[in-house]
């Protein structure tokens, strides 16, 4: 033990039962790459599944599966499929406008500004040049 006086108790522990720095209180714990509840999901709704389509046979993941089932369900008129489709088909739309916004958009000054900023550039120029 140490010289000095050292009190014992709630959120004391003695000095030498302590963790040292740099080593795990719990070393035999969850190793990395563990596999967990989302893992194991991930890995099975990535498997294939034959499905017949227009009197074919076609290979698709199960995940892919769920949605065509979903999709499907929903174009027959089934309101609870139709409930959980919809907030995708919104975010859908909303981020596809945002990919299909056009530079033409935007207003002739800041317009005038980018030809100016891409001019400079592609000559090599600049303002203080």
């Amino acid at each position: 033990m140490t010289d000095k006086k050292y009190d014992i108790g709630y959120g004391k522990p003695p000095e030498e039962t302590r963790f040292s720095k740099g080593k795990s209180g719990n070393p035999k714990g969850r190793p990395k790459g563990c596999r967990n509840t989302y893992n194991i999901l991930d890995v099975l709704l990535s498997k294939n599944v034959t499905i017949m389509q227009d009197g074919k046979p076609i290979h698709i993941s199960k995940k892919q599966a769920i949605l065509l089932q979903a999709v499907n369900s929903a174009t027959k008129g089934d309101l609870k499929a139709i409930q959980a489709i919809i907030p995708h088909m919104l975010a859908s739309d909303a981020r596809n406008e945002a990919v299909g916004r056009n530079v033409r958009d935007i207003s002739k000054e800041d317009q005038e500004v980018l030809d100016l900023f891409i001019k400079g550039r592609l000559n090599g120029k600049t303002e203080n040049n």
